[in-house]
């Protein structure tokens, strides 16, 4: 069985809010750049989907709107799990959000007032895709970076590159760096509830 965990990296940014206002609201109703949708119609493309059987999606716009395409092509609906969330900021402060995401990846625990720590979205990442994995079909899960870099924490080596970014090896092999890549699809190889491979498509 193989699950497929994808996230649509080019999302709208350039918004302006106050600095009182709750970041997570804002981020969770971020649409799609032209960029972005372009994106999700070549994910709905790619081969990789022919033989999956269902489609899950975090409560996030962009990750709904990535998952339009596909749930369209296969005339399937989309489910959604509040687990598959993207990781859950909280209450900024004097911080901005690339010292946030710097400290989070030395320290997985560190969160914020409201917010979450990696290992916490670990954990419910872990959970929400071994409940997915139990239904013992191929499926398609549109998530977003952070999250599956935290869910790719529980089952690879962590290190870091020569400019001193977080990278993850699996077998060996890089399978997570701060790319700019305006996707990313994860193929999770299962057997007997077991996760027995995963590769950067």
């Amino acid at each position: 069985m193989k699950l497929y965990l994808i996230s649509n990296n080019a999302l709208f940014n350039n918004l302006n809010y106050s600095y009182d206002a709750r970041l997570d609201p804002i981020r969770a109703l971020r649409p799609l750049t032209i960029e972005g949708e372009e994106a999700a119609l070549k994910i709905s493309k790619e081969k990789y989907f022919e033989d999956i059987s269902k489609i899950y999606s975090s409560f996030y716009s962009g990750a709904i709107a990535t998952a339009k395409y596909l749930s369209a092509k296969l005339d399937m609906e989309v489910n959604l799990v509040e687990e598959l969330n993207d990781l859950k900021v909280g209450i900024l402060g004097t911080k901005s959000m690339p010292m946030l995401k710097g400290i989070q990846e030395r320290e997985f625990t560190y969160k914020l007032e409201e917010g979450e720590s990696l290992l916490e979205v670990s954990e419910r990442m872990d959970k929400a895709i071994k409940n997915i994995a139990s239904h013992n079909e191929n499926a398609a899960i549109f998530t977003h970076k952070r999250a599956i870099l935290a869910f790719l924490l529980k089952y690879t080596k962590v290190d870091y590159n020569l400019d001193d970014n977080l990278i993850l090896l699996y077998n060996n092999e890089i399978i997570y760096d701060d790319n700019d890549n305006l996707y990313d699809i994860y193929e999770l190889e299962i057997n007997a509830q077991q996760i027995i491979n995963i590769r950067l498509i």
